[in-house]
């Protein structure tokens, strides 16, 4: 069964890596998802996408952390 709570912190630290290593690290899109669909996550690259900008808790945080980061 699944525990909601840990999919919510795998969600959040998922936005928070893409964040890093798209925005910060200024790596191309499609280069971030393999990453973290490959060496950290273990998700389909597509899972990975829909997470972050479908999901509206997730893609919340992910606007968070750029006009955080931004300013």
């Amino acid at each position: 069964m699944r525990n909601p709570h840990l999919k919510q912190k795998r969600d959040r630290r998922l936005v928070k890596m893409f964040y890093e290593l798209y925005d910060v690290k200024r790596k191309r899109m499609d280069d971030v998802l393999v990453e973290l669909s490959e060496d950290h996550f273990y998700l389909d690259t597509d899972y990975i996408y829909s997470r972050i900008f479908y999901c509206k808790e997730n893609h919340d945080y992910y606007n968070e952390l750029l006009s955080n980061g931004n300013n």
